[in-house]
């Protein structure tokens, strides 16, 4: 803990001008990174071509995605990260323009 709080104080007399984040700072940039990896996770799983590395991966993008929703939960719990509730219209409308997708690709 010590040997943290030194490495704490080395960055931060290294860049007078930086601050330690704050708990909300940290989980918004955590946030942020659990989304970039899901998008990055996206794109490997669609263009993996072995079944076995595609599995590896499907696997890492249900975690990630399970890890950010918790995240996502928390900090909405502490008032860190409010959404507009969705309106019981707007997601009949989505679940129809999705079926509809579904269909015509099938």
């Amino acid at each position: 803990m010590q040997q943290n709080m030194q490495h704490q104080q080395m960055n931060t007399a290294a860049c007078p001008s930086c601050q330690a984040l704050s708990d909300q700072e940290m989980a918004l940039d955590l946030l942020c990174h659990e989304k970039a990896c899901l998008s990055t996770l996206t794109t490997m799983v669609a263009e993996a071509a072995n079944p076995a590395l595609r599995r590896v991966l499907n696997d890492t993008y249900l975690q990630v995605g399970q890890d950010q929703f918790a995240l996502f939960q928390q900090m909405q719990q502490k008032g860190w990260y409010q959404v507009k509730p969705a309106q019981d219209a707007d997601i009949q409308a989505a679940c129809q323009k999705f079926g509809q997708m579904k269909c015509q690709l099938s």
